[in-house]
């Protein structure tokens, strides 16, 4: 019995230990948790959350992900050539002739329909991953004889519709084969998006020079839309600073936003458990678990239908992320809540950039009725240890709740009480 309870509590301390998570630049020390002590996290109501980590140990992974209540996703490089040691990558084509959408090499719809059969349809989505970058100037494209000539436009105002059209086919014609090929698959895009993604843009400009900025980002959606049967909103995050938790927000917010002129697809919010690449300092490194925490329920509480953790785990073993304990817990408040959440109305409340530029904490209301209320509360700007209050505005009267260092914070109102999740 003494054996017993000696191993019971090494155990419990081996997963304490697995949990925590180093400073921001310092190095793990020990393994990931299992997959067997980490909670799961069903959703019910029309909420989702994906699985799109590939790695090392795939099938054991995808296995676990789906026992924990994730969906899989099919996410194809739709210009890749890997049989042909990408000798017809159609990706490698584009900068030469970065100004002329009408120049789509005589491999295109072969390499790409051979692409979409290879990969199959055994996820409950099928994502198109096509980034690339083209000339956005119009007066440049228009400068192009080649460009100009293969448009047949006229005029420069003729020009401008027909190249954004003509980029948007390079999207469009790569989801019209897939849903040929699999047809009742939601089809969609990871690339562009309704609202690219911007970080310092959203806080530093006015609503105006952001219209500026994105314009062609409407422009070229506009051609895109019929064709997709989701949006997705890439919020990697870049830094392990408060601005994250805004950025994330307000990028969700803001395709939400552009995309309700269409109808009503749902938004789902694309999420990596490390630092994205292009911040050196942190590349590679996984997320704090404050971001964690709140990568996890944000996106729910800004527009978006679900979430999907992408990842590329080729060199690692087993369950890849010491803080998926932090974020799945944290799921787990929206798994509990999912019915009601799904048919809960996103009030209307302070854009996010706008409490960023304030260093005001990030506040959003699910109304389930006028009676019961669902409130994500978080403020990033204070220290672990801080402790401060915040007011929110219910039907017919407010309430203060409480924030406690940096956790975003649920809590769930109704007319017996204020519960904190």
């Amino acid at each position: 019995m003494h054996l017993r309870i000696l191993i019971t509590t090494l155990l419990l301390a081996a997963q304490t230990l697995a949990q925590e998570k180093p400073a921001a630049g310092e190095a793990q020390t020990s393994a990931p948790p299992p997959w067997d002590q980490i909670r799961r996290v069903p959703m019910s109501g029309g909420l989702r959350a994906f699985w799109n980590v590939a790695g090392g140990d795939n099938a054991t992974n995808y296995r676990e992900a789906a026992a924990h209540g994730f969906e899989m996703v099919d996410l194809l490089n739709t210009y890749a050539d890997y049989p042909g040691r990408q000798k017809e990558n159609i990706r490698q084509t584009i900068d030469a002739h970065a100004s002329n959408p009408w120049q789509k090499p005589g491999f295109f719809e072969r390499i790409i329909r051979r692409n979409i059969e290879k990969q199959g349809n055994q996820g409950a989505l099928f994502v198109h991953d096509i980034e690339f970058t083209f000339e956005e100037d119009i007066d440049k494209a228009w400068d192009d004889p080649v460009a100009r000539a293969a448009s047949k436009a006229a005029t420069r105002e003729q020009f401008a519709d027909a190249y954004l059209r003509e980029w948007a086919t390079w999207f469009t014609l790569p989801c019209q084969w897939a849903k040929e090929r699999f047809p009742g698959t939601p089809i969609g895009i990871y690339g562009p998006q309704p609202f690219r993604r911007d970080y310092f843009g959203i806080a530093g400009k006015t609503a105006q020079q952001i219209d500026g900025t994105h314009r062609s980002d409407a422009e070229l959606w506009q051609h895109i839309d019929p064709y997709v049967d989701y949006y997705i909103a890439s919020i990697y995050v870049f830094y392990d600073k408060p601005d994250s938790l805004y950025y994330m927000a307000a990028n969700v917010e803001e395709n939400v936003e552009r995309t309700r002129r269409y109808g009503n697809k749902p938004l789902y919010a694309y999420e990596w458990l490390r630092y994205h690449s292009s911040n050196k300092k942190l590349a590679d490194q996984e997320v704090s678990p404050w971001l964690a925490e709140a990568m996890a329920v944000l996106p729910y509480f800004c527009g978006a239908r679900g979430l999907a953790v992408w990842g590329s785990e080729s060199k690692r073993k087993g369950q890849y992320y010491h803080v998926l304990p932090a974020f799945m817990n944290s799921l787990g408040r929206i798994s509990d809540l999912s019915a009601k959440l799904a048919g809960a109305k996103l009030m209307s409340d302070e854009p996010a950039h706008v409490l960023w530029k304030s260093k005001r904490p990030l506040v959003r209301r699910m109304r389930v009725s006028a009676d019961e209320w669902i409130i994500l509360a978080v403020n990033p700007w204070q220290s672990e240890e801080a402790k401060s209050t915040v007011e929110v505005p219910l039907e017919n009267s407010r309430i203060t709740v409480e924030l406690r260092g940096r956790h975003s914070e649920i809590f769930h109102c109704t007319s017996t009480g204020v519960k904190r999740l």
